[in-house]
């Protein structure tokens, strides 16, 4: 059973890059962005007090705060009252703030805000009580920002109000009021850094991209080459054009790959050369004993050992013959294949050896398949010859044809996990007399022709299956 490491996914290089590139990145504008804003925002607040404040104070300059501190309720027709106003509507016309005049109890004694009026008590400049008290000490000061009854963003400026030019005794207060209107541009300093941070991202991210797959691509070449080198399919170079570590790395597989070509053309070599040198005196010993039989009569008993030595023998040559189609396997010449009558010549090599073990053999399916038809059938004569040597008498073998390949059928001993494990390595049998080939060669066609194996056996029920890739030309 796979481990849970195993069936987890694996982040990417892609993925990886991103996190150490993109993530980074955004993380870091982020914060600039937000440092950018703050200084912004406290430079223009700043700005706008020391505006407000010095047109408080420049229009504190102009009034004469003892006519104004005497006015109550109702005395909005006093001609100080209105000598006052004149004043202050000059000033609010030129600079755009709200005038207004109060005393140490928040009330008011005059405001450009025609609606207010004298004795109205101001509950937002109570709020600013702490910076006032340092108003009515004698220096200016600024309120935090507020919210209006419009739902609009607010600051005022407040400066002190004297007694007269020859009084400087200070009787009252006066703030200039104006609309935050710096908040607008923060709007636009906002917008503009999500649209550059955006556009940031995408940038990196793009790079990331291309950079990732600049890496992965010849990442992606090794890993394909390394499966082939692994398949056995050692004819293809591992071509990979870098000068870097991946390049270093491709050279070494390319290294590898020559060296387990050549030693597996050296094998093939070595047995080529052993099957031959055997292969002489095998058929001369095969004539002789042959020679010997027909000259023994029936009725001899030594006429038996020489049968036991024919049987042997021709074991030999089995040995000997599979030696040499291991050896000397071509690559497949691919075509079009119908897949029916390979298993119908299958069929017939084999009806002798099934008839002497009383196994029937039966042919299911037909496809079309892209394969080396002589490649294909001694790949199938294989897998039938041992399914009927492993079919009780009286069982039944059956070789099936469908899309994508074709399978061998029988019922018999249950194939062991370890031995499925092993099955198809060369020189591992499990029969007394076998060399182990059959399979690694049947294994070996079918990775030639871009396909696999696949055994499964359960409950008696055992099946071989060639798969073979489609639409390969």
């Amino acid at each position: 059973m796979p481990s849970s490491t195993a069936l987890r996914p694996r982040p990417t290089i892609l993925v990886k890059l991103l996190v150490a590139f993109a993530v980074p990145t955004a993380a870091l504008f982020g914060v600039f962005a937000f440092i950018a804003h703050e200084v912004a925002r406290r430079g223009l607040d700043d700005e706008l007090a020391a505006r407000l404040t010095a047109i408080a104070g420049s229009a504190a300059t102009q009034l004469r705060g003892k006519y104004l501190v005497e006015l109550g309720p109702g005395d909005e027709r006093d001609r100080g009252y209105l000598n006052a106003m004149q004043k202050l509507s000059a000033v609010a016309a030129a600079t755009g703030a709200r005038l207004y005049v109060f005393d140490r109890s928040f009330d008011s004694r005059a405001d450009t805000e025609g609606r207010v009026k004298i004795g109205t008590h101001y509950y937002q400049a109570e709020l600013d009580r702490s910076e006032l008290a340092r108003v009515f000490g004698g220096a200016t000061a600024a309120s935090v920002t507020f919210t209006g009854d419009d739902g609009r963003t607010y600051k005022a400026g407040y400066a002190p109000v004297r007694a007269s030019e020859d009084d400087a005794t200070i009787v009252l207060a006066i703030g200039a009021q104006a609309p935050a209107d710096y908040f607008d541009q923060l709007a636009d300093l906002r917008r503009s850094l999500w649209w550059y941070g955006a556009a940031l991202v995408a940038v990196v991210a793009i790079a990331t991209f291309v950079v990732a797959a600049v890496i992965t691509r010849p990442v992606r070449q090794l890993a394909s080459a390394a499966s082939r080198i692994g398949a056995g399919e050692l004819a293809a170079p591992v071509r990979v054009r870098s000068s870097d570590e991946l390049g270093r790395l491709a050279e070494s597989m390319e290294q590898m790959r020559v060296q387990l070509a050549e030693r597996d053309a050296h094998m093939q070599r070595m047995l080529a050369g052993i099957a031959h040198e055997v292969r002489n005196p095998l058929a001369g010993m095969t004539l002789f004993t042959g020679l010997l039989k027909d000259e023994l009569p029936e009725s001899d008993e030594r006429r038996a050992h020489v049968l036991r030595i024919a049987r042997e023998l021709g074991y030999l040559e089995r040995v000997v013959n599979e030696f040499l189609d291991y050896a000397r396997r071509p690559r497949p010449e691919l075509a079009l294949v119908h897949a029916r009558e390979v298993l119908d010549e299958v069929a017939q090599l084999v009806a002798a050896d099934a008839e002497a073990a009383g196994v029937r053999v039966t042919i299911e399916g037909d496809a079309e398949l892209h394969a080396d038809a002589g490649q294909l059938r001694r790949a199938v004569l294989n897998l039938a010859r041992n399914a009927i040597q492993a079919s009780p008498r009286g069982g039944a073998v059956t070789l099936r044809a469908f899309a994508g390949g074709v399978a061998v059928h029988n019922r018999g001993e249950t194939i062991t996990a370890e031995t499925s494990a092993r099955i198809f390595d060369p020189f591992f049998t499990t029969r007394e007399k076998g060399t182990g080939l059959g399979l690694a060669f049947v294994r070996d066609i079918a990775r030639d022709h871009g396909g696999a194996v696949e055994v499964s056996s359960e409950d008696g029920e055992t099946e071989f299956r060639i798969m073979l890739p489609r639409g390969t030309t």
